[in-house]
């Protein structure tokens, strides 16, 4: 019988690879990686790489490499921030791709929540307090 670690494993597995999917039929040049990068960098005002890092689950290193293509295809700006950090901003043609690329993903995992009989908000809430209660341990 599966636990609850792997099915929740399994179901970020498959909501990234069906939204790359979903992406690569509609023509985005973004995978769903660089869109979630994207999308966190536009809620925050210039985070540094590793809050955005943090904030993605990924290795600074990873996200370095991240950030140098983004900037590269120029979709981010990086910025002098607080001491030798450096603050991400999203550019005009970033911002464009992000509102594409979220068109063709809207709201599609919230309909198939609702379409099990599942609340989207409570399930959001619940995630939510699950995530800051791993980021505190």
């Amino acid at each position: 019988m599966p636990t609850l670690a792997h099915q929740l494993h399994v179901l970020v597995a498959l909501m990234d690879r069906r939204a790359d999917l979903l992406l690569a039929r509609a023509g985005s040049p973004l995978g769903y990686r660089r869109f979630v990068a994207l999308l966190v960098v536009s809620e925050h005002d210039g985070p540094t790489q590793r809050e955005l890092a943090e904030r993605l689950g990924a290795s600074e290193a990873a996200t370095s490499r991240m950030v140098a293509g983004l900037a590269r295809d120029g979709l981010l700006d990086v910025r002098a921030g607080h001491g030798r950090r450096r603050a991400l901003h999203l550019t005009a043609e970033g911002g464009r791709r992000l509102r594409e690329a979220d068109l063709v993903l809207g709201d599609r995992f919230a309909d198939l929540v609702r379409a099990r009989g599942v609340d989207p908000d409570a399930l959001l809430a619940t995630t939510t307090d699950l995530v800051t209660a791993l980021q505190e341990l």
